[in-house]
């Protein structure tokens, strides 16, 4: 019987999400701490044997980048505050949930507004913060890289991803709340590190909360197992988690590695599964087409959005995926509140009614 409790590490079935608890902050004050000490190793080149390696030459390319000390963080912090709270003030009747890089800009670019002279330098003053805090935690990323290797990943995703958990960490940074920004990227990058390893490399990348709710249910059929002694069925599964079993099974299949079409299925090695796939799978060429069609018609009434926008729509309705999704999941993956992604819904849908004289011809061609 399948199972989900293999494919994805059942451990830590809830993720946190960007406030941090106070053992969290503690826990990583200490780390960072403890990292930034001059003697310490972790801070040394690595000790490859090949001195032109990527990594070696990314950790050189890291170290020509000054550590922030505690002063200097705290003043950047400061900088970055006020040229945030200058901009937003740019913008008649905003409303900021977290004065955050991200949702600023964004406020700002959405509100099309002309922006004075003390708002340009407020603008380029938050790139220039942007680019000195990235900059200055590259070698903590790195770091928590290697303390991760021999888990599936090579060592270069564990730094790429390592370095998206740091991007992340600038964008959702809110220096009015009184972290410091060392202590928040550390978090950051550790979660996309451990969200990366559960992934595992996979070449169809599983969007992060279809992973958190996969862990959801295998911590739910870990412990039916126990009490049961025996694996839940699907129904059993469905009811436990509030769910329906068609959604469970969409779940075993997201859960399920990956197998490639020219993997050898005979000792010779001559006959690949694609070999064995049968015409009659495939649809009528007719119906694929129509379907081709409808997905060029979608397309270029979604390119009058903004990127964001556009994903936003296709996610809440389904447009090109399993089902449409909620606020909350929409919300969890992007890392924006529920009310924000419910405003950009609303803002697209009436751009989409102020246009649809200009699409709807479309629907002839």
């Amino acid at each position: 019987m399948d199972t989900l409790l293999d494919p994805i590490d059942q451990r830590d079935p809830e993720l946190g999400d960007d406030r941090l608890s106070d053992r969290d902050s503690a826990d990583a004050d200490d780390a960072v701490a403890s990292w930034r000490e001059p003697e310490s190793p972790l801070l040394e080149l690595p000790d490859d044997n090949e001195p032109t390696s990527v990594i070696g030459r990314y950790f050189r390319d890291a170290h020509r980048f000054n550590l922030l000390g505690a002063e200097s963080e705290r003043d950047l912090s400061s900088a970055l505050n006020d040229a945030l709270e200058t901009l937003l003030r740019q913008v008649p009747g905003a409303e900021c949930s977290a004065l955050t890089i991200r949702d600023v800009l964004e406020l700002v670019e959405e509100a099309d507004v002309q922006l004075d002279e003390a708002g340009l330098r407020a603008k380029a003053a938050i790139e220039s913060c942007r680019s000195r805090l990235i900059e200055s935690n590259l070698r903590l990323a790195v770091h928590l890289a290697r303390g991760q290797q021999n888990r599936g990943l090579p060592m270069p995703d564990l730094i790429q991803e390592g370095n998206v958990g740091l991007i992340k960490a600038v964008e959702r940074f809110d220096p009015s709340r009184g972290f410091k920004f060392s202590t928040y990227a550390y978090w950051w990058i550790a979660e996309e590190i451990k969200r990366a390893i559960k992934r595992g490399r996979r070449v169809v990348r599983t969007p992060d909360h279809v992973v958190d709710e996969i862990r959801k249910v295998q911590a739910v059929e870990a412990r039916l197992a126990r009490s049961l002694g025996e694996l839940p069925t699907r129904e059993a599964l469905a009811a436990a988690t509030d769910t329906t079993p068609a959604r469970i099974e969409e779940l075993y299949r997201f859960a399920r590695p990956e197998v490639s079409t020219s993997m050898p299925i005979a000792s010779d090695g001559d006959l690949t599964l694609a070999d064995t796939l049968m015409d009659s799978e495939s649809e009528p060429v007719d119906q694929v087409m129509g379907d081709r069609d409808q997905q060029r018609v979608l397309d270029q009434v979604l390119s009058m959005l903004k990127p964001r926008e556009g994903e936003i729509l296709r996610r809440r309705f389904g447009l090109d995926r399993r089902e449409p999704e909620t606020l909350q999941m929409i919300s969890a993956d992007l890392g924006i509140s529920r009310e924000r992604v419910r405003q950009i819904e609303k803002a697209a849908m009436m751009k989409l009614r102020e246009h649809s004289a200009d699409f709807a011809h479309l629907a002839g061609n």
